[in-house]
């Protein structure tokens, strides 16, 4: 029979897409509701990278011992949360990461098609600030009136890793180390 250690691993890492959904679903509901549907860098283009990014980080940090369970999840350099940023940070991790942050200011998205030529990080759009849209609008033949870029002022949210509800990932672990343990 195997060990505690290794049985517990191995329940956690076939269980450990319940941790993955519960991060997914708090994305879904306090992010994508908030993005623009013509920002070509809204969260929703980002999400499959980013369900791999929590994923991956869930397993290189998981931490188990003969009694205990230690789940981590996100990597703060890869998000930009820390003092340097991950050289591999991807384009999208690095917006998913500035949008937990947070976002000072207020902003409006201008387009390629506003434009006539390639803009931004994805080569079709960046924001600028309010006041200096404004200003230009005008002379650019732009909406003046455009509407501001929905993340704009965003809070973040500091806690977006933690105090996710794992009673189900338990339930399942306790379920399937007590059948292991009955063999």
């Amino acid at each position: 029979m195997k060990g505690i250690r290794q049985l517990l691993e191995i329940v956690v890492r076939k269980e450990i897409d319940l941790v993955v959904k519960k991060v997914m679903k708090r994305f879904d509901e306090e992010i994508l509701d908030k993005e623009d549907p013509d920002d070509p860098a809204r969260p929703s283009v980002c999400r499959d990278e980013f369900e791999q990014f929590v994923r991956k980080t869930i397993l290189d940090n998981l931490k188990i011992t003969d009694t205990s369970v230690e789940i981590g999840v996100g990597d703060d350099r890869k998000l930009g949360f820390g003092e340097e940023l991950d050289e591999d940070t991807t384009s999208c991790l690095k917006i998913i990461g500035t949008i937990i942050q947070g976002i000072s200011g207020i902003y409006v998205l201008v387009t390629d098609d506003m434009t006539g030529q390639p803009e931004g990080r994805f080569g079709k759009a960046f924001i600028m600030p309010v006041e200096q849209y404004r200003l230009e609008a005008p002379s650019k033949g732009w909406d003046p009136n455009k509407p501001i870029w929905r993340f704009s002022g965003f809070p973040g949210i500091p806690d977006f890793f933690a105090g996710l509800d794992l009673k189900e990932l338990v339930k399942k672990i306790v379920e399937s180390m007590g059948e292991a343990l009955k063999k």
